[in-house]
């Protein structure tokens, strides 16, 4: 890699919470993905949950990779927290969201295990463990 393509750039396209902080520059890699083109390389560490639970809502469906990084470094710093179920149904959606079904039924039984009656593991539990995406079922 060039020494120009190692400098720190800023990235716009960063949702608030990481808008303006710097990036290693990447060289454009045709995907066939646009989702996968668009996680940056570095992503800074959540300045706070509330904000960190902001940024996953906004994101919705629109970049999985992110939305999966962004959930599981909210459970490392923030695993007891009352939102941590609600980031484990935004990690089971991102898993989805990428077809990596297998992964996404293994973390909804965690889940489910973990989060017992809430309504996110409920949710989790009926999409993907009682009527799993990539599994046929009754005509």
């Amino acid at each position: 890699m060039s020494a120009p393509a190692q400098e720190l750039v800023k990235d716009d396209r960063l949702p608030p919470l990481f808008a303006g902080q710097p990036t290693i520059a990447q060289p454009a890699v045709p995907s066939s993905s646009s989702s996968a083109a668009s996680v940056p390389a570095a992503i800074a560490p959540p300045v706070s949950e509330p904000r960190l639970m902001q940024t996953l809502r906004e994101l919705g469906d629109s970049a999985p990779l992110l939305s999966l990084e962004l959930a599981r470094e909210g459970n490392r710093h923030y695993a007891s927290s009352p939102d941590a179920a609600e980031r484990g149904w935004y990690i089971c959606k991102a898993l989805v969201n990428l077809e990596r079904f297998y992964d996404a039924r293994e973390e909804a039984r965690e889940m489910v295990t973990r989060f017992r009656g809430t309504a996110w593991a409920v949710d989790v539990e009926r999409h993907l463990l009682v009527n799993p995406l990539d599994l046929p079922g009754d005509p």
